[in-house]
């Protein structure tokens, strides 16, 4: 009788639910089952192959293949029982959802009429409050300024006074009555004493004024940036800010530090100005100390652009006029100087630094365009505009009514004037008997270029 057979370990988990889950070909699951197999063949060496052990183990690899779809069979079919369930369930719930669905829209429905009808029941409700809160605070407002002017008439400031020393949401409100005062005083002369109430209040917004610019520079002076802010605003509210924005600019260090370098005389270091005059020479320089001056304005237009943004509540404006008195001031300054010291030397030396000016204010524009683009304002805004045009106000007295088509045409003449005198003395001496031995030194063609580069 033959002996029953073992499957090891290796062929119980290939006969397994598990292995069919796997994608595996029919040619990978027979390779596994027969692998043991086909190992004790090769070791034997036998001449013929035996067949009985992989009929075994195709026997009972069937058996079990038949246990596990007969498995696999029963639990499908539960499982469509379970689905067929489920689905009920899940039938049931939706119709249930949807009627709850129903009778929620038609309660939103019916509540959605009965708050159109409140809203605007409370709309008009509301602007009729409104109205009235501010008809209140008119009226509140309009007793204090005529409280206010009344006191004035009798030139008594101690309820201004008070506002002007408190808080600063005080000293606001002082500045808005002193304001609304001096519009009204300007319009009353038919009562008694309103010249001397117009006098009063006039006096008293010109000490307040001061008093604030005062405060605004020692606010500036100990870099209190919130503070500054603060009575920027105020005097925003009172004047428009223009005053605030003048004793910034017109007070700034740099304006008072670089007065003494516009008016320095202009030096001629390693001979700059000498170069300039030379028609032979190839790269004439500029001006080092009109270069140290721009790159002083790169570096503070790009400080004071922090301290603007931070301090005034419309920093487009300050900088309108900061970057116009640099412009009008120092720049222009400083090349009308340089350009009247090269014109006393030479059409030439003119020129040249006219020329190189415009290049080194051009890339000098550009880059302070870069420096507001990358402080975060907008040049379309008008600041670019702003810049195009002080470059060419600086320049326009230089180019207009064909000031610079006339003078190039006069270095023209006075450089080919020098050429024909040089060449005139040139043959001249060639003619003369007596220098006949000069010339022969200067026979060769090197010697000719030498002479003829000789300035007279």
């Amino acid at each position: 009788m033959a002996a029953l057979y073992t499957p090891d370990q290796d062929t119980r988990q290939l006969l397994s639910v598990d292995t069919f889950l796997k994608q595996i070909t029919v040619q990978d699951f027979i390779g596994k089952l027969v692998h043991d197999h086909a190992i004790q063949e090769s070791n034997t060496h036998g001449p013929t192959l035996n067949p009985k052990p992989y009929i075994r183990t195709f026997e009972e690899s069937l058996n079990e293949l038949d246990r596990i779809d007969h498995e696999l069979s029963v639990r499908g079919k539960k499982i469509q029982a379970e689905t067929r369930h489920a689905e009920a369930a899940h039938y049931r719930t939706v119709a249930a959802t949807e009627s709850q669905c129903h009778t929620l829209v038609n309660q939103f429905s019916d509540l959605d009429l009965l708050v159109s009808d409140v809203a605007s029941t409370t709309t008009t409700l509301g602007e009729a409050v409104d109205l009235v809160s501010r008809q209140r605070n008119r009226a509140a407002s309009s007793s204090f300024i005529i409280k206010t002017y009344m006191a004035y008439l009798e030139n008594d400031t101690s309820e201004v006074e008070k506002m002007r020393t408190g808080s600063l949401e005080d000293q606001k409100q002082c500045a808005v009555t002193i304001r609304q005062l001096l519009r009204i005083s300007r319009k009353i002369n038919n009562i008694p004493k309103a010249q001397i109430a117009r006098q009063n209040i006039e006096k008293y917004a010109e000490m307040l004024e001061r008093e604030m610019l005062k405060t605004f520079d020692r606010a500036y002076r100990a870099q209190d940036m919130n503070y500054m802010k603060a009575i920027a605003e105020i005097l925003t509210e009172f004047n428009g800010g223009s005053s605030v924005v003048q004793i910034f600019v017109n007070q700034h260090d740099f304006f008072i530090m670089k007065d003494k370098l516009l008016h320095e005389a202009v030096v001629d270091n390693n001979g700059l100005w000498q170069n300039l005059c030379d028609p032979n020479c190839t790269n004439p320089p500029f001006d080092p100390a009109t270069d140290e001056l721009l790159d002083e304005i790169r570096s503070t237009v790009r400080k004071e652009l922090i301290i603007i943004k931070r301090a005034f509540p419309h920093p487009d404006s300050v900088l309108r006029v900061f970057l116009q008195r640099l412009f009008a001031q120092t720049i222009q300054q400083r090349i009308e100087l340089i350009l009247s010291h090269a014109k006393g030397l030479s059409t030439l030396a003119y020129l040249r630094t006219l020329q190189i000016a415009h290049s080194r204010i051009g890339a000098f524009v550009e880059d302070l365009k870069g420096i507001l683009t990358e402080g975060g304002l907008e040049t379309s805004n008008g600041l670019a505009m702003l810049l195009d045009q002080n470059m060419q106000d600086v320049f326009v007295p230089y180019i207009e009514n064909r000031q610079y088509i006339d003078t190039e045409k006069r270095n023209l003449k006075e450089l080919a004037a020098v050429m024909l005198v040089r060449f005139n003395n040139y043959h001249f001496q060639r003619k003369t008997p007596k220098n006949h031995k000069l010339l022969d030194r200067f026979g060769s063609g090197s010697a000719r270029d030498r002479w003829g580069t000789k300035k007279t």
